[in-house]
């Protein structure tokens, strides 16, 4: 991140997950076709094609991404219908992360830590995906 734009530790973080998310993250159900991120976060956004939902377009910005974090915090069983056979531990798990990082002012998804252990292995890739998704549809699917 550039030393001329000023962003709050939530918005800080929010970039970080965009910026991971869009670096592979959402890889196995979206393109991503553009992202600005070096801007005032004000301007900071991503835009592709979920390539898995009959190539719907999607637009997310850091708003969207502060939303699904908050979402996953808050009711991380809202973020997967029951059937859809989305790990409920890992959303949980995911929640709790998310939550400490909140807690704890961090600006880089790299420094969550990982509650609990056993989804260690590529946890940012995993916690970036989930909320991108969230942002995009309201909900984890893939």
């Amino acid at each position: 991140m550039t030393d001329e734009f000023t962003y709050t530790p939530e918005r800080a973080l929010a970039r970080s997950v965009l910026l991971t998310a869009v670096n592979g993250g959402i890889n196995h159900w979206a393109r991503v076709h553009g992202f600005t991120v070096d801007c005032p976060p004000e301007q900071v956004r991503a835009e592709g094609l979920d390539t898995v939902d009959d190539r719907s377009l999607w637009h997310v910005d850091l708003d969207d991404i502060q939303r699904s974090i908050t979402k996953l915090i808050e009711a991380p069983e809202q973020c997967a219908a029951p059937d859809s056979g989305i790990d409920l531990d890992q959303l949980h798990a995911i929640s709790e992360s998310l939550a400490d990082a909140r807690t704890r002012q961090l600006t880089d998804i790299t420094e969550i830590q990982i509650i609990p252990a056993r989804h260690a292995d590529k946890i940012h890739l995993i916690i970036a995906d989930h909320v991108f998704q969230v942002a995009v549809a309201d909900e984890v699917i893939y």
